[in-house]
């Protein structure tokens, strides 16, 4: 026996994502990328305002469909829907009772290793809550990226725990999974709230609090139990341009020996940008890092337009 329960017991897991019907086609291409290993998974998205045929589109798969509510003293009315996608993600439970492990994935994420949400469950389930640490030697240092994380740590935070976050592993909160049971859901609610309270300002304090929930030490002097999974579990595009191995057709780390990435994360500009793609076994080629693109067929059509994704719809 673990934390929470036996690792081999049946246990009932919801995914959950959300989009607007601007973004449709990068939650569809997530979904499609994913569809092996989503037999005994069921799936939840927020409507951040999809079209019918989109929606029809979820409900045929079948999916659950919610709107996301205001939460934490917050003014609904004050803030669009995508923003309250962020603050309802401390309680998916709440929107959808009666799981037993839910997988938050961000709809501009996309598989290529779709058994790593296995990893993600077996973790929260052993530990009770599991995400991607971002230490990763190939990611380049981004100096607005840096200075930006610093104004909100210190903003939302206070300068001593604001310089102290900045000193620990940075964690992200497009991919991860909990355990209905576990504690962190409380503490994550109760550090974004207080975040909330200091500076008014929903993002970026949905990771950043989340980020403090898992690092902070309890009144106990314990910290939460968490499993810390490796970035190829969630591979930040811009942050790191991976290579194409040419040995097992797949993305993968820039570096020997050149590990294939489980799951690509286009997050920021990675949605949009053409990258100069370099191959293990020579040369290069010049693509959006899409579901689907090879260097015989790059992707280089709109993203917006959705005509990108070469990868079959799920039936």
């Amino acid at each position: 026996m673990n934390h929470w329960g036996s690792a081999i017991a049946p246990r009932r897991v919801l995914l959950v994502s959300a989009t607007d019907q601007r973004f449709f086609h990068l939650l569809r291409g997530m979904l499609t990328t994913l569809s092996p290993a989503l037999p005994g998974v069921d799936v939840a998205c927020f409507d951040l305002g999809m079209s019918a045929s989109q929606r029809e589109w979820l409900g045929a798969l079948p999916a659950l469909v919610a709107v996301p509510r205001a939460h934490m003293d917050v003014v609904a009315e004050q803030h669009d829907l995508a923003l309250l996608s962020f603050l309802a993600r401390p309680f998916l439970r709440e929107y959808f009772p009666g799981y037993d492990v839910y997988v938050w994935v961000d709809s501009d994420l996309w598989f290529q290793r779709p058994e790593v949400l296995q990893a993600y469950i077996d973790g929260a389930c052993a530990e009770g809550f599991a995400i991607t640490h971002e230490t990763e030697r190939a990611y380049r240092f981004q100096p607005r990226l840096f200075a930006w994380t610093s104004k909100h740590f210190l903003l939302g935070y206070g300068p001593m725990t604001g310089a102290w976050l900045l000193s620990r592993r940075h964690l992200n909160a497009g991919f991860f999974a909990a355990h209905a049971d576990a504690p962190h859901w409380d503490a994550w609610a109760r550090h974004y709230k207080a975040a909330i309270a200091r500076t008014g300002a929903l993002v970026p304090h949905d990771q950043f609090a989340l980020v403090q929930a898992l690092h902070a030490r309890a009144p106990s002097g314990s910290r939460l139990p968490t499993a810390f999974l490796e970035p190829t579990c969630n591979w930040i595009v811009d942050r790191g341009v991976p290579m194409w191995n040419d040995a097992v057709g797949a993305f993968c780390k820039p570096y020997a020996p050149y590990e294939p990435i489980a799951a690509v994360h286009l997050a920021g500009p990675g949605k949009r940008r053409v990258y100069t793609v370099r191959r293990t076994g020579g040369g290069s080629f010049t693509t959006r890092i899409l579901p689907g693109a090879t260097p015989e067929r790059p992707a280089l059509a709109s993203a917006e337009a959705g005509a990108v994704s070469v990868v079959p719809a799920i039936a």
